[in-house]
């Protein structure tokens, strides 16, 4: 059969085509060449390259398959000069075999058994292609006949964890056959696109060839099958899901919250604390109430149970779930997906929200669902479209859950925090402000007191958290520092003295006067050098952080030799660990959100050794698979080290324990310090030092790297 004789749509949609059987099956058995990208490899993206491939086995074809992998720009220069190629396929082909661990399901296994058996048939060529930021994430392919002609279809595929459902998953497909020459300027371009990235000759992209070790696995597949692949069997296994699936006739929304059997490929069980914080919410605080949990103690899960377990028994329940950030909110809705539960999305663009958000809080209001869920960010919660809407939800029947909820004790929220809801969890790792009790004052009056407090020794000792071994590093102020600290902090004294006796809060003056004094303690210069004598002879380290100021500095060479470095403390310290060898990426408000996904996601998969980051990384954003830490900026507000801390103790496979390396700050040896502000600087950066070392592996460590400072200025006893 040649591909003319096939009556093929212009357009597919997976809402009413059934693309599978009506295109790929036929147009397949035709073929005798298939050239196929696919976007970034994942079990998903696999499946719907090998999709009815069965049929093509029988024709003695060939294909060609791309794939996209992360990695970043100096990578990719490195293989345009034809250098370290071989590291480079091991990281990738690493990741592929992590995505290929992680996949289930027969669908999936059927499909990879076939590209399995046309790699060992040497029918099947497979290359990566790599972009400096972000991914390859193109989705095309090539359909060609004995007689030349061909289909090449252009679309996009969900890439969701049910995916590889039939009934779940959403494609559509544009498909131009060449032989209808009006279509050739949309047909050539996507035949031209392929063949430049095949032969490496893209702009900004780098193609390689399969890595080993996912040609081995294929191989090892391969090996394993007694008979060729069989088009029958694949539609046998998708008819038998898709019946299941008629069977029960419910949508994931008709579900509703429920409980997972598994997270992460473990089952599912809530912890000892989570139970008893969720008891002592309903007990002590009759549903309304903090949870003060260490950072990396589960809080989302808690509060996932608390929905699921509450929509049980009021029908109807409405919860909407306000954090500060875009990148939490993605986590919230991913995990919240887990619990049955799909969220409107109230974030990004008013438009993709607003119509959805009215109609569901209309069909609250008529009773017409029984669940409903939203995730908002701070910023929109603020939005007049937002507060209208939530005004309506029916008080009985609205569950209010602010993440990171101390910053809701801002003044600037006052009049948004929705007085309707009559069940409310308020969750955080520091929720008081240490020193501001009129923030205090107003989070407890909304979110009512802390019902249950689970601690960071707690957490460690019940191995719900990671184990760290922390090292404190000494650092002097060049005298021009100093001076300018003294200066700031003898202004700061007279402000403070001022202002206590009217009574009101800091002014705007007292505050820039203490940024800028912090400034000078998180920029100091001698940090650099003391950062580079901690790294000295040490191979860069995969999943590492450096968490830096947002001031600037400038270094005092201390040869002509020496390169005069100047500028914002991250980049300084990232030409540093550039000329030391290290692959990083900066993590800050200023990267692209996009940008910022795919930084982590590397750093994940350890395309990059480290993120350098300042204050992004504080709350909420999890990065579990870091296990090394330097602190070279840390404010005295315990808030921030608490939240940087739980960063970097969170569980991950193949992670025993943690590392943190601290720069303490302190004024120059022998400084005039009649005012007493050298005492009262290691103090203050102590309290930092006492809360890391005293539930660290080596605390009897930290103690004696700080004793002469201890002695000098009688401070043995904060530590």
């Amino acid at each position: 059969m040649a591909l003319r004789n096939i009556q093929a749509k212009g357009v597919y949609k997976s809402d009413r085509d059934n693309i599978l059987e009506d295109f790929y099956f036929p147009a397949l058995s035709a073929a005798v060449r298939y050239d196929r990208a696919v976007g970034f490899f994942s079990s998903s993206t696999i499946t719907y390259a090998a999709q009815a491939l069965s049929t093509f086995t029988a024709n003695g074809g060939r294909m060609r398959l791309i794939v996209g992998a992360f990695t970043d720009a100096r990578d990719i220069a490195a293989i345009k000069r034809g250098e370290d190629q071989k590291r480079i396929s091991e990281e990738i082909g690493e990741q592929f075999l992590a995505a290929i661990e992680d996949a289930q399901g027969e669908v999936f296994e059927q499909r990879f058994q076939t590209l399995a058996w046309l790699v060992a048939e040497g029918r099947l060529d497979i290359r990566v292609a790599l972009r400096p930021h972000g991914m390859y994430h193109d989705k095309v392919g090539i359909i060609t006949d004995e007689a030349g002609d061909a289909f090449v279809f252009a679309g996009s595929a969900n890439e969701s964890a049910q995916a590889l459902l039939p009934t779940h998953n959403y494609e559509s497909i544009d498909v131009f056959p060449t032989w209808k020459l009006e279509l050739e300027p949309y047909f050539s371009e996507h035949r031209a696109a392929f063949e430049r990235l095949w032969e490496n000759k893209s702009r900004g992209t780098a193609v390689i060839d399969v890595p080993t070790a996912l040609e081995d696995r294929l191989l090892e597949v391969a090996e394993r099958m007694d008979a060729p692949p069989d088009p029958a069997r694949e539609l046998a296994i998708l008819k038998r899901l898709k019946s299941q699936e008629d069977e029960l006739d419910v949508t994931p929304k008709e579900r509703g919250p429920r409980l997972p059997e598994t997270i992460g490929g473990n089952k599912f069980e809530i912890r000892a604390h989570q139970r008893d914080a969720l008891n002592a919410w309903r007990e002590k605080g009759a549903f309304v109430g903090v949870f003060d949990l260490a950072t990396g103690a589960g809080k989302t899960i808690t509060a996932c149970y608390a929905v699921v377990q509450l929509a049980k028994s009021i029908p109807g329940l409405t919860v909407v779930i306000a954090v500060p950030y875009q990148n939490l909110a993605d986590q919230w809705c991913e995990i919240l997906e887990i619990f049955g539960i799909e969220p409107i999305r109230c974030y990004v663009s008013k438009t993709e929200w607003e119509d959805d958000l009215r109609q569901t809080i209309h069909d609250v209001e008529m009773a017409a669902i029984n669940f409903a869920a939203i995730v908002v960010v701070n910023r929109t919660m603020k939005s007049p479209e937002f507060q209208s809407a939530i005004s309506r939800i029916p008080e009985n029947r609205f569950l209010w859950i602010g993440d990171e909820c101390h910053h809701h004790s801002s003044e600037s929220y006052a009049g948004f925090l929705p007085q309707n809801a009559k069940y409310r969890i308020g969750l955080s790792a520091t929720p008081h402000h240490y020193l501001d009790e009129e923030r205090n004052r107003r989070l407890t009056e909304y979110y009512g007191d802390i019902v249950f407090s689970y601690t960071l020794r707690q957490a460690i000792e019940d191995e719900v958290l990671t184990p760290y071994e922390y090292h404190p590093h000494i650092v002097e102020l060049t005298l021009d520092e100093a001076n300018e600290f003294a200066d700031l902090s003898n202004e700061i004294a007279r402000h403070f003295a001022r202002e206590k006796s009217a009574g009101s809060k800091p002014s705007q003056g007292l505050t820039a006067l203490l940024m800028r004094r912090a400034r000078v303690i998180a920029s100091a210069v001698n940090k650099l050098p003391a950062l580079e004598s901690v790294l000295a002879g040490k191979r860069p380290q995969n999943h590492t952080l450096f968490y830096c100021g947002d001031g600037t500095v400038e270094t005092d060479p201390s040869d002509e030799e020496d390169e005069i470095l100047e500028g914002r403390q991250i980049e300084v310290v990232s030409q540093q660990l550039d000329r030391l060898g290290w692959r990083i990426s900066r993590f800050t408000s200023r990267e692209p959100r996009r940008e910022r996904d795919s930084i982590l996601t590397n750093f994940k998969f350890g395309l990059i050794d480290a993120m350098v980051a300042i204050k992004c990384l504080d709350e909420g954003i999890d990065v579990p698979a870091c296990s090394t830490a330097y602190i070279l900026a840390s404010s005295r507000d315990p808030r921030q080290f608490i939240q940087r801390r739980g960063r970097i103790l969170r569980k991950s496979p193949g992670k025993d324990s943690a590392t943190i390396h601290d720069f303490i700050v302190v004024l120059p040896e022998g400084y005039e310090d009649a005012a007493g502000h050298a005492r009262k600087l290691v103090k203050s950066e102590l309290k930092r030092v006492a809360e890391f070392s005293n539930l660290s592996l080596n605390s009897a460590e930290a103690y004696q790297i700080l004793r002469p400072i201890l002695t000098a200025y009688d401070l043995e006893h904060v530590i």
